[in-house]
């Protein structure tokens, strides 16, 4: 065997060896490659998700504060519109007593009593006027008052200014309003019709003394009788 022909494999072994190792160098470089690549991506996509999650704060505090915005004008408005309607019954109120008053008789006509009382309430004492029937009920523990008038001629006894006074009111299902005032231990209700303005006293509470304005009736003829003429 001549020595050209065994230099031919060492020749092709070493040309395969340098093919494979330049084939590794460049995979190699292509995974660094790859890699740095990667590491840039990350390194751009932080900044990248902290401007997007700063920008959706931003949207949520926009989004919050038209929220509140949208809640206090709605507010606001439903106060006014309460206000204006308290304002407009109020003053309705008031032309109603005022043409009330101006119709209303000038003098008690009628007699009204509290009729159907239960608990042994009886008559204990009555004063009839022109303008004004006191009817006075007890029974053993409590007393009841029933003060009819006329519009013009009533005179409460208890102050309206008074910085202890509770003023409530409330109405019945036939539209009629009527004033709770308590003081001093005391429950006076008070409402206006066309002809007169009653009262009801108690040493009782405001619920308790409520029921008593279902029992206000015109009195029988003989009672009616006894009024001044």
């Amino acid at each position: 065997m001549s020595p050209e022909k065994n230099e031919i494999p060492e020749t092709q072994e070493n040309a395969t060896e340098l093919i494979e190792n330049e084939i590794d160098n460049e995979t190699k470089h292509e995974q660094y490659d790859e890699e740095v690549l990667d590491d840039c991506d990350e390194i751009e996509t932080e900044p990248q998700k902290s401007k997007s999650k700063s920008s959706k704060i931003f949207l949520y505090i926009i989004y919050a504060v038209v929220i509140i915005l949208c809640l206090v004008i709605i507010a606001r408005n439903l106060f006014f519109k309460n206000k204006d309607k308290s304002i407009n019954e109020n003053t309705s109120s008031a032309s109603s007593s005022e043409s009330a008053a101006k119709n209303a008789p000038k003098k008690i006509i009628d007699l009204y009593v509290l009729a159907n009382l239960s608990d042994g309430y009886e008559l204990s004492n009555q004063n009839i006027s022109e303008t004004n029937a006191v009817s006075t009920y007890k029974n053993k523990k409590t007393e009841i008052t029933l003060t009819q008038s006329t519009i013009d001629g009533y005179k409460p006894e208890y102050d309206v200014n008074d910085k202890d006074i509770v003023i409530s009111n409330f109405y019945s299902g036939a539209g009629q309003d009527y004033n709770a005032y308590q003081i001093d231990g005391k429950c006076y209700i008070v409402w206006t019709t066309d002809e007169y303005t009653f009262e009801i006293k108690t040493s009782l509470k405001k619920s308790e003394t409520i029921p008593f304005i279902f029992n206000v009736q015109k009195a029988d003829e003989s009672s009616s009788s006894s009024i001044p003429e």
